[in-house]
């Protein structure tokens, strides 16, 4: 099953949104802003590389590992630089990425 921000936003509730945090391997199709965004990126931010190396025809195969890893690089924690707010995608990164990697990076 590939994810959409359709099917995604469908599952939206009051309080907290869990439907977004997405576990290894589990697929999501970008909309064509967030690949705009990641063009807009690509080369400044290690986030835009983890993106390019997982995803296929705008659908991103979740690696949390790799995501998290990618954030802590940029020094940042539980956003991507530049996403929108409103973004599925940013509500991914946010739901998804391990904050042990923004406690310690030098285990990196």
């Amino acid at each position: 099953m590939i994810h959409t921000a359709k099917s995604l936003r469908a599952q939206d509730g009051k309080f907290e949104n869990y439907h977004y945090q997405l576990e290894d391997g589990e697929k999501y199709r970008l909309t064509d802003g967030e690949v705009h965004w990641l063009d807009f990126v690509r080369g400044k931010y290690a986030i835009a590389d983890h993106f390019d190396e997982n995803i296929v025809d705008s659908v991103y195969t979740v690696d949390m590992l790799g995501l998290s890893e990618s954030l802590a690089v940029d020094g940042l924690a539980y956003h991507a630089p530049c996403l929108s707010a409103d973004s599925v995608l940013q509500e991914i990164v946010f739901y998804t990425a391990n904050s042990d990697y923004f406690i310690d990076l030098d285990n990196l």
